[in-house]
């Protein structure tokens, strides 16, 4: 016999667990209020050891038949049948549970089954998983993806320009709340509300675009409206310098002994304006990397894992002689842009710059000087524009700046509309071809 089981209404003076004392009775002191409901302990006997555990049930006490251990089954208690059925059951259940007990232990320990016996007459409910959110699914794919630091950087600021918009709804944003009339009401807060440059805009959209993808690939929502042909990303053609080959010789032959700080800046820069490399691969440029004798630079690129070969050039072999192959350490982007402008104004690179720029729905117009605008990424487009200037295939620019599209390649090419026409006044199209004089031939003589 593995113990027995009863039934009694909850009674203060009933010992909980331990060696067996007297039977509990429902009797005392301090019996159960006989208008109000009680609750329904259960009572386990195994030799002398007593567990008493709580079934969840209650009962009012008039209702209960202290000899039967049941609940009286009468007209005035309709639901006294139904309870004896679940109290039958928590025997059966109790007992189940006390034998599996026995057999995993060889023996009852009292602590350890109690809290079994708990699980089973209280068990835990369920929790249903959470219902996946918007916000939330973009949170996942935060956390989840293997974009670098600054792209996953980009995404949480784009997160939070979605929850503030949501602050200012009446409601969440769901799966299915993008669309078009999203994406209208979007913009438009983004450009009145938060006085957004078009560009930055536009970068939130690309961004949305690429949280929606991921949640159709997960199967949380089968909504496709980002991918209307209208849903797309804003953007006008950012207005950027670059410096031109008269100007990075300036820079290049410029005496800074007196400040080698800046003479360290502006030989990583040089190196940059001609690799076309971005900043994170400017570190990478040793003399393990130079092949073919000398003429040639191999880098893996760190952002997209490519391999590309670039041409040495002449001021890069200089460069490395000056630190015995060893570049300087380059320091973070947010100093080398601050130095970098102190160079351009110690190296007169002053021609006055007009950027337009699309803000809060409208156009701004400000004047600068050259230097001020300078900063670690002129020198990738001063690589693109000026090998674009030197009619150097565009594709082959391509092979070493790594851009897949010529779109994505033209918006770091910096010409303008005057360079544009000398450079095609040079074409063939635009010469003058040579006129071939046509000389009669002499008729021929019959002998």
């Amino acid at each position: 016999m593995a113990g027995s089981v009863t039934f009694v209404l909850k009674n203060p003076t009933i010992k909980k667990t331990g060696t067996k004392k007297p039977e509990p009775k429902e009797s005392g002191t301090k019996k159960p209020d006989a208008t109000k409901q009680t609750p329904i302990l259960m009572v386990f006997y195994y030799g002398d050891t007593q567990i008493v555990v709580s079934t969840g049930e209650r009962i009012t006490p008039k209702y209960w038949n202290k000899d039967t251990r049941k609940a009286r089954e009468t007209i005035d208690n309709p639901e006294g049948k139904n309870l004896n059925t679940r109290l039958e059951t928590h025997k059966i259940n109790v007992m189940n549970a006390v034998r599996d007990h026995l057999t995993a232990n060889g023996t009852i320990h009292p602590d350890k089954l109690k809290t079994e016996l708990v699980n089973v007459l209280r068990p835990k409910p369920i929790e249903e998983p959470k219902q996946k959110t918007f916000l939330g699914a973009i949170q996942e794919y935060i956390d989840t993806t293997s974009k670098a630091p600054r792209t996953k950087l980009s995404y949480g600021t784009t997160l939070n320009v979605l929850k503030d918009y949501q602050g200012t709804l009446k409601k969440p944003l769901t799966f299915d709340s993008i669309n078009m009339d999203f994406y209208d009401h979007f913009v438009n807060y983004l450009t009145f509300d938060k006085n957004f440059a078009k560009n930055t805009i536009g970068g939130h959209i690309k961004e949305i675009k690429v949280f929606m993808d991921y949640c159709n690939d997960k199967g949380y929502t089968t909504n496709l409206g980002h991918r209307h042909r209208k849903f797309k990303k804003v953007e006008e053609t950012a207005e950027t310098i670059y410096l031109n080959d008269k100007e990075l010789e300036t820079l290049y032959n410029k005496d800074l002994s007196k400040f080698p700080k800046l003479d360290r800046i502006r030989d990583v820069f040089i190196i940059g304006c001609y690799t076309g490399l971005r900043f994170s691969d400017l570190s990478q440029v040793t003399p393990d990397k130079i092949i073919n004798n000398g003429t040639q630079l191999k880098i893996k690129t760190i952002k997209t894992g490519e391999t590309v070969i670039i041409p040495l050039h002449w001021t890069i072999r200089e460069i490395l002689n000056k630190y015995d192959g060893k570049l300087p350490r380059v320091i973070s982007n947010q100093k080398f842009n601050e130095y970098l402008k102190q160079l351009g104004e110690k190296a007169k690179i002053k021609e006055s710059v007009t950027l337009t720029k699309t803000k809060g729905g409208l156009s701004f117009e400000s004047t600068f000087k050259k230097w001020e605008l300078i900063t670690v990424h002129t020198a990738r487009r001063s690589f693109s524009t000026n090998m674009f200037l030197a009619d150097v295939p565009t594709i082959s620019i391509m092979k070493i700046t790594g851009h897949r599209t010529e779109r994505a390649f033209m918006k770091y090419i910096k010409v303008t509309q005057e360079q544009n026409a000398d450079k095609l006044a040079k074409h063939k199209y635009f010469i003058k071809p040579l006129r071939v004089v046509k000389r009669p031939r002499k008729k021929a003589v019959n002998q």
